[in-house]
């Protein structure tokens, strides 16, 4: 579940959320993972509009304490609601996972480069277009990280929480961090894994 405010990054539109389920089947390092999701977009009222979308990636490459994965996303498929007023989008990525020693600890960094249609807001924060966008997230500690992530009109910066001996985790994100398109939003999610 995610919280954002103000609702689209508009100055006193009040916020909204959305809820997001999705199943995993299958291997990445074996052959393909496939993730299925469900989106239901804005909680009032709850279920008006919303979409599927479906995910693949696999292991591209494997060498001493590195891997990379690549993969696709098709959403906003058989969209209802307000969501069926925008056709079917698609992102493609590459994500290159790496782990640097230091003293006895080892710190994960994850980097991510990708291309998606609708992911690149116009700096006059009207309308959306295709573009470039890219990541980079670090470990902090063994419950807690922090990321980076680029499009090519906006700057994002993240936290997330795992709570210890769970499969919750939190995160809170301050979006269009220089509010270069007049978008800035604050969201906060939780996410429940089984």
């Amino acid at each position: 579940m995610t919280y954002a405010t103000p609702r689209g990054g508009v100055s006193g539109a009040g916020g909204d959320g959305d809820l997001v389920a999705g199943y995993s089947i299958g291997s990445p390092l074996e052959n393909l993972s496939l993730t299925f999701g469900l989106a239901l977009t804005g909680l009032e009222p709850l279920g008006d509009a919303g979409s599927l979308s479906l995910s693949a990636s696999r292991l591209a490459h494997v060498g001493g304490n590195s891997a990379t994965f690549v993969g696709a996303t098709v959403s906003n498929l058989a969209a209802w609601g307000v969501n069926s007023n925008r056709s079917e989008q698609f992102t493609v990525y590459a994500s290159h996972i790496l782990a640097i020693e230091k003293g006895s600890v080892e710190v994960p960094l994850q980097f991510v480069v990708g291309y998606g249609t609708d992911n690149t807001r116009n700096t006059d924060g009207v309308g959306i277009e295709d573009g470039a966008f890219a990541g980079v997230g670090v470990g902090i500690t063994q419950n807690m990280s922090a990321s980076m992530s680029f499009t090519e009109t906006q700057l994002n910066l993240g936290a997330s929480f795992n709570i210890p001996d769970s499969t919750i985790s939190t995160s809170l994100s301050l979006l269009d961090v220089t509010d270069n398109t007049d978008r800035q939003q604050v969201t906060l999610s939780v996410a429940y894994g089984f």
